[in-house]
């Protein structure tokens, strides 16, 4: 077994050496390009500071202050049952087929007021799923869940970026999930992907969050009911908070992978906003810690892990720039330090990816999900994988 499995984590990420430092160049000079691309956004009109405060206020109550689980109460509300998706197309893949599939979000905000205006769009309300499915039932191990990053949300993109063919080669079945206000669920308005998702408005970022919480749940419940094998969320930076909130919420998954995960949504806007050309002219409407004040109810920080430590593998960048690995080690501190692999390079650039790669299989491997040299395919926690079903 190699050196970095069998339960041991490397050392923290304290330092990093020449390919993490060009990682990380090449990541200050994204984010440089990003607070040009994202100008607007971050610098409101001055009249508008005052609105903004105003929408953290029910983010922030007493109840949720002394019980922020109650933020998440609609996990608990979706239906036991599923209704079935639709079927909007087919195409053939190498080993199976690629079906397009269209669930009804059917999501209910916290607070109302935060899901009106510019940020209620129809296209919002139909989640988005690409799964990716072997002929049979033969090879079905499992299903990958892919969660994309911020600005992501194009199909073909995520695809490539988590290496969905390499899973569905190795036996898993994968579903890439589109996140609320990204790719097909933007508004035509949007200037980019996830527009309406971030932004100093904290109240519709909030309810984006727990929205995708709620859609990652039900895409999830249904494929567990509709495939009877287990099921598990691999997800990249902003993908990686909503699966390592997931983790913390859920004790059925089969495996937990957050890479590059941002942990502290409080500090990437700030940061942007620092190398905005005109940052002198513009006051952030929230302190750094004000806007960790109003995230609290959904950082994965603030709940325990609940899905097994032993299934969970956390993939940290150590000249990550846009999620520093400060948010990664955080997390891995906060769940127990379980298993985590550490790559050089960057947000933008990772270096040696074989070895992330590697690491991911393995994980896998040891949990049953795919095949591994001299073990067999049953789950290592004893239990049994379920009967699969037929799934169209």
């Amino acid at each position: 077994m190699r050196a970095h499995s069998a339960n041991v984590v490397e050392r923290e990420p304290r330092s990093f050496g020449l390919l993490s430092l060009i990682g990380n160049v090449l990541d200050r000079m994204a984010l440089q390009g990003m607070a040009l691309a994202f100008e607007a956004a971050l610098l409101r009109p001055g009249d508008a500071r005052a609105h903004l405060r105003a929408a953290a206020g029910p983010y922030t109550s007493e109840v949720l202050g002394q019980d922020p689980r109650r933020f998440l109460a609609s996990l608990d509300g979706v239906r036991t049952r599923i209704a079935p998706p639709n079927v909007k197309s087919h195409r053939p893949v190498a080993g199976g087929t690629i079906v397009t599939r269209r669930f009804a979000s059917e999501y209910v905000p916290y607070h109302h007021a935060a899901g009106q205006g510019d940020a209620r769009c129809i296209e919002n309300d139909t989640i988005w799923v690409e799964h990716w499915m072997h002929a049979g039932d033969r090879r079905r191990r499992g299903t990958l869940v892919a969660l994309h990053g911020f600005t992501m949300g194009s199909p073909a993109l995520d695809a490539r970026v988590m290496m969905a063919a390499r899973w569905f080669e190795l036996g898993l079945d994968v579903a890439l999930v589109t996140l609320p206000f990204h790719g097909r669920r933007a508004s035509p308005s949007c200037r980019y992907s996830g527009e309406l998702f971030a932004s100093w408005h904290v109240g519709r970022l909030n309810e984006a969050v727990r929205q995708s919480v709620h859609d990652v749940h039900l895409v999830t419940r249904w494929l567990q009911d509709a495939t009877g094998a287990p099921v598990g969320i691999l997800g990249v930076s902003l993908g990686g908070y909503v699966t390592a909130l997931m983790a913390a919420l859920r004790s059925d998954l089969a495996f937990a992978i957050p890479v590059a995960p941002a942990v502290f949504l409080s500090d990437l806007p700030l940061r942007l906003l620092a190398r905005s050309l005109r940052s002198a002219d513009v006051e952030p409407p929230f302190t750094r810690a004000e806007l960790r004040r109003v995230y609290r109810v959904h950082s994965p920080l603030t709940y325990p892990l609940r899905t097994s430590r032993a299934r969970v593998l956390i993939v940290g960048g150590r000249g990550d720039a846009v999620t520093p690995v400060s948010n990664a080690r955080s997390l891995w501190r906060h769940w127990g330090r379980p298993k985590a692999v550490w790559f050089d390079g960057g947000h933008v650039v990772a270096f040696r990816r074989s070895r992330v790669v590697e690491a991911i299989e393995e994980h896998l491997g040891d949990l049953g999900m795919i095949p591994a040299p001299g073990v067999g395919v049953g789950r290592s926690d004893g239990a049994q994988a379920s009967t699969t079903r037929a799934v169209s």
